[in-house]
C-alpha cells in the first residue's frame, strides 16, 4: 500500500485488506476477530496468545446476556461468522476479543491500553475463568516487550493508541518520536508475531488526516520489522 492509496482511505466498515508480511489492515476493529479465526483454522494452530495495543480495552462481551446466540455462535462456520461480523451487533468494534476467547483459541491476552475513564478493564473475570484464558495488564511498553508467551503470538494494534484525545474526529496525537519509540520497543513482539492486525479506527484516531499520517509512519515500520 503506497502513499496515494493511504491518502484515498476513508471510513469504511467493510474495509479489511491484506497488505503483506502477514499483516491485515482494517478500519472497523471487529474484523480482527475474523482474521484471527481464519488464521487459527488455516494454520492449524490450536491456541494463540494475543497482544492488544489500543487506547481502548475493547473487552465487551455481547453474548453474555444471550446464551442462545452464544450457542449459535460457537457452532458457526466461516460463512456464518462473516455475516455475523458484518451485521456488527454481537461482534463489534469494542467487542471482538471476547468472541475469540469464547471460540477457545486464545489462551492469553496481554493488554497495553490507555483508557482510564472508569470502563471495565480487560475481559470479564467470569469469561476468563470459564475459558481458562489468562489476562495480563501492561502499563509500559518495555515490560510488554520482554514478555514471554505460552503460544504463538498475534500482535493487534489500533492507531487510536497514539491519540490522547477521546473526542470524536479530534486529535491529540503522540509526537512522531514517541510513536516510533513505541514500535521500536515492541519490535521483538512484532517480529515474532505469526499475525499482525492493524485497525485504522477512523474517528477515534484523530482527524482523517491524522489517521492517514499515522499509518504512513506505522505501516512501513511494521513491514520492516517483519521483512
Amino acid at each position: 500500500m503506497d502513499a496515494a492509496e493511504i491518502d484515498a482511505l476513508q471510513e469504511d466498515d467493510e474495509f479489511n485488506v491484506y497488505v503483506g508480511s502477514d499483516i491485515w489492515l482494517m478500519d472497523n476493529h471487529k474484523w480482527a476477530f475474523y482474521d484471527w479465526f481464519r488464521f487459527h483454522v488455516e494454520s492449524g494452530i490450536p491456541k494463540l496468545s494475543l497482544v492488544h495495543a489500543d487506547y481502548h480495552w475493547d473487552g465487551g462481551n455481547n453474548f453474555h446476556e444471550s446464551p442462545e446466540k452464544a450457542e449459535e455462535f460457537l457452532g458457526a462456520d466461516d460463512e456464518d461468522l462473516f455475516k455475523l461480523i458484518r451485521e456488527g451487533n454481537l461482534i463489534g468494534f469494542d467487542s471482538f476479543i471476547a468472541p475469540a476467547i469464547l471460540r477457545g483459541f486464545i489462551d492469553e491476552v496481554h493488554f497495553f491500553c490507555k483508557q482510564d475513564d472508569g470502563s471495565d478493564i480487560g475481559i470479564d473475570d467470569g469469561l476468563l475463568a470459564h475459558s481458562g484464558t489468562k489476562q495480563f495488564i501492561h502499563h509500559d511498553a518495555e515490560s510488554l516487550s520482554k514478555q514471554t508467551f505460552s503460544s504463538p503470538l498475534i500482535f493487534d494494534l489500533c492507531l487510536d493508541l497514539f491519540n490522547n484525545s477521546d473526542m470524536w474526529h479530534q486529535g491529540e496525537i503522540w509526537p512522531d518520536h514517541d510513536i516510533r519509540s513505541f514500535l521500536d520497543i515492541t519490535k521483538p513482539l512484532i517480529k515474532k508475531a505469526r499475525l499482525v492486525t492493524v485497525s485504522l479506527s477512523f474517528g477515534y484516531s484523530g482527524t482523517k488526516d491524522d489517521t492517514r499520517r499515522i499509518l504512513k509512519m506505522v505501516l512501513p515500520m511494521l513491514k520492516e520489522c517483519r521483512s
